[in-house]
């Protein structure tokens, strides 16, 4: 039976998307989860989007560990993988610029110096529809609505919880979140893996961190413009690289 051109590529995605679920959780060990991660989202189609949810309650005793974090942000690396014509693909340049050679890069809206999602330029003020900073029990909550992508898309996320401001744990990771979805050669759109991450995806940040850091102060001016509903804002020279972070 020879197959139409439609169906070796909806296989060929089908196969993709198998295989790469069968590689990630086989064998794979638990990242660091210093707390639960509450992930609620529905992928819709025609036109493909999907909003989203993606919240990390802290906990220090559920790793053992002992910090008062006063307070926690997201940092959100992504990957977009073209099934069709198997490549990476980027919205933007500079995005491009940073990504590392296995495609993740930290997501950020152009313009926006700092890497932290939803951080202004100010480096103080983090826009509350995006993301909703937590604390020792209280959900750090990060919003997303990721849409307009192409048919044949697959699209990946890694969510990182990382105390901002701590006199005994700033900067230090404190868990992982993955989250997925495609849409097919029909656009139809359908969640893939969302669960907490494993160990080899910890490596993935940290060079989607280093190529930012390399990146970031050949960047070029970044302005945000005006912001509804947040202060103005200044104009940097460049981006802004992260501080060293690690796990709590």
């Amino acid at each position: 039976m020879r197959l139409s051109a439609v169906a070796v590529l909806s296989l060929a995605v089908t196969l993709f998307v198998v295989s790469f679920a069968s590689l990630l959780l086989s064998g794979c060990v638990t990242s660091l989860e210093c707390g639960s991660w509450a992930f609620n989202g529905t992928p819709q189609s025609y036109p493909e989007t999907f909003p989203l949810s993606s919240a990390f309650t802290f906990t220090p005793a559920a790793c053992g560990k002992s910090c008062d974090c006063d307070s926690d942000v997201m940092i959100q690396i992504v990957r977009v993988y073209d099934s069709e014509n198997q490549t990476y693909v980027y919205p933007t340049s500079s995005q491009a610029a940073r990504a590392t050679t296995d495609g993740w890069a930290i997501d950020r809206v152009d313009g926006s110096a700092y890497g932290w999602y939803s951080l202004l330029n100010d480096g103080k003020t983090f826009l509350p529809f995006w993301n909703t900073p937590g604390s020792n029990g209280t959900p750090n909550t990060l919003y997303d609505n990721p849409s307009n992508w192409p048919n044949n898309t697959v699209f990946f996320a890694l969510d990182a919880a990382v105390c901002f401001t701590s006199k005994t744990c700033n900067n230090r990771v404190l868990g992982y979140y993955f989250w997925s979805w495609t849409t097919d050669n029909n656009g139809n759109a359908t969640t893939l893996i969302t669960s907490t991450a494993w160990t080899n995806l910890e490596s993935e940040f940290q060079s989607a961190l280093a190529t930012w850091n390399a990146w970031a102060p050949s960047s070029g001016m970044e302005d945000e413009g005006a912001i509804p509903n947040a202060p103005p804002q200044p104009t940097l020279p460049s981006a802004v690289q992260f501080p060293a972070l690690t796990d709590l």
